[in-house]
């Protein structure tokens, strides 16, 4: 097949649609210091980026896709990156990347976890979440942009309305009064969120908060995310960034090919 062919298969209605991408860290570690599959390889996140822009795909910031979301949906053909918890390499590795890449990114930190390692890796593995003057390095770079992830990294599937308000509002003050600027957007940990969520995070001040792992849709305080993982290979990856990895796990195919991949177990006595 030409690259011309290429092209305008990549540009056929639905190949290009409007995405947000959820990561978390950059680095290589091993399965068993990496139990949830969060850092991703550097090299295959470049890989990544490198692969949508061939598809004819531009990378814009969060405020942009809200700003599309006030006059309908966003386009095809465009993607914002985000990255949850906060963790170093997201200065020490991430930002350079940024640069070197023109690319725009959110990152959604927890204030109350500032400096600490990280709640879900082994302590091993020695990653741990940015303190308060990395944050504010981070926040000085022009195309990163800081959001809340809670104070500490709280569920918020069950939380009732005044519950999620004073923990999204408290979350949002504490880095604003850090950073010196508006937090304007927020990511629910786990992707969990109540019905009184959203409406909370609007009385909060917020623009837009995201989910993931199918939940949510086109909704300012909804927005879907496909969340990418350090299992993901170019099939995985080409799946989710085309949204058919989640139906396509889902549908009795898939449910079936699941069950016949899970190890047999042999019964004894």
């Amino acid at each position: 097949m030409s690259s011309a062919d290429g092209d305008r298969r990549a540009r056929l209605p639905g190949m290009r649609p409007a995405l947000v991408l959820a990561y978390h860290g950059l680095g290589r570690f091993p399965r068993a210091l990496d139990p949830y599959n969060l850092m991703l390889d550097p090299a295959r996140f470049r890989e990544q980026v490198q692969a949508l822009r061939g598809r004819g795909y531009r990378f814009v910031s969060l405020a942009q896709i809200g700003a599309h979301l006030r006059h309908g949906t966003p386009p095809e053909g465009v993607c914002a990156l985000t990255f949850d918890d906060g963790t170093c390499d997201n200065l020490e590795l991430l930002a350079p990347l940024l640069v070197e890449l023109e690319l725009p990114a959110s990152i959604f930190v927890c204030p109350g976890l500032l400096g600490s390692a990280h709640f879900a890796m082994p302590a091993q593995a020695g990653v741990r979440l940015m303190d308060a003057q990395q944050l504010r390095e981070l926040a000085s770079a022009a195309r990163v942009e800081i959001g809340s992830h809670t104070n500490t990294h709280c569920d918020l599937s069950t939380a009732d309305g005044r519950q999620a308000l004073a923990e999204m509002r408290s979350s949002k003050d504490a880095l604003e009064q850090l950073l010196g600027r508006q937090v304007r957007t927020f990511a629910y940990p786990k992707c969990g969120y109540s019905p009184s969520c959203p409406d909370a995070a609007a009385r909060a001040g917020y623009e837009l908060a995201v989910t993931c792992e199918g939940r949510g849709g086109w909704r300012p305080f909804e927005l879907a995310r496909e969340s990418i993982t350090s299992l993901d290979g170019r099939l995985a990856f080409a799946l989710k960034s085309r949204r058919l990895y989640l139906p396509l796990r889902n549908s009795p195919p898939g449910t079936l090919a699941r069950a016949l991949a899970r190890p047999v177990r042999h019964r004894t006595g």
